[in-house]
């Protein structure tokens, strides 16, 4: 099947990788909480002081993905208790955004809740390839989710919100047992992949079909950074991949 491609591109293999309660790897591409600022310190109030000061994140945008969580430092000022800091102790995974991210942990009496800015890290993750996969058991072909193993370079056993199960490489309308990965390239063309190896992809033209860098010779050296070059072979065409 052609060198197989590196675990650190697949969504399953970043970190964490593993879940002791279930005993099976749990990580989803995309970014972690690295931490949580609270903005309103002196303002916020009506926090207990007394019970157990956690708190959980909002879940992430990916599915599989692990909501973030940790703990809070609560002052006890002018009668009222103030979240200080939030420190975070289970950075989760799966996040594509902060932009509504919440945090379950509400003050206990008539106060106001504190304000925060959460920053996400891609520290010692890599993004994952993006996918769209209609598995033989789902309902229907599901957008967000991860490629767990490579089981040729056309096949791969791939989790989405409807379970797991093993895809084919395919083009256009997905039935089930069938995925699509997208590649772009320098000119915004788009391609469906149907042959992946850790080097190369074989590339079906999706748009500008006349024009496009690879609409005849269709292999094309391929990351999941920006594409580049506007010559046929080497050409980089870029994948779609989680953020």
């Amino acid at each position: 099947m052609g060198r197989p491609i590196k675990d650190k591109f697949f969504g399953s293999s970043t970190t964490p990788y593993q879940n002791s309660n279930t005993g099976g790897r749990t990580g989803v591409g995309g970014e972690y909480i690295s931490s949580i600022l609270v903005t309103n310190t002196a303002s916020n109030s009506g926090y207990s002081t007394t019970t157990a000061v956690t708190w959980v994140a909002s879940a992430p945008q990916i599915t599989g993905g692990i909501a973030a969580s940790g703990t809070a430092e609560v002052s006890y000022v002018g009668g009222t208790g103030r979240i200080q800091t939030l420190t975070v102790v289970n950075s989760g995974t799966g996040y594509t955004t902060t932009g509504s991210l919440s945090i379950t942990y509400s003050p206990t009496s008539a106060g106001t809740a504190a304000t925060f800015v959460a920053t996400t890290s891609t520290a010692a993750r890599l993004d994952a390839i993006s996918i769209v996969s209609y598995l033989t058991t789902g309902s229907s072909a599901v957008s967000g989710g991860d490629i767990m193993k490579q089981e040729g370079s056309r096949r791969y056993l791939v989790q989405n919100s409807q379970g797991q199960g093993v895809c084919k490489l395919s083009t256009g309308t997905l039935v089930a047992g069938q995925m699509y990965i997208i590649a772009t390239d320098y000119a915004g063309d788009t391609y469906w992949v149907t042959k992946l190896t850790a080097r190369k992809a074989n590339l079906y033209p999706r748009s500008n079909t006349g024009t496009s860098i690879y609409s005849t010779v269709r292999v094309a050296p391929w990351t999941i950074g920006n594409s580049t070059g506007t010559t046929t072979g080497t050409a980089i065409v870029s994948l779609a991949h989680t953020v």
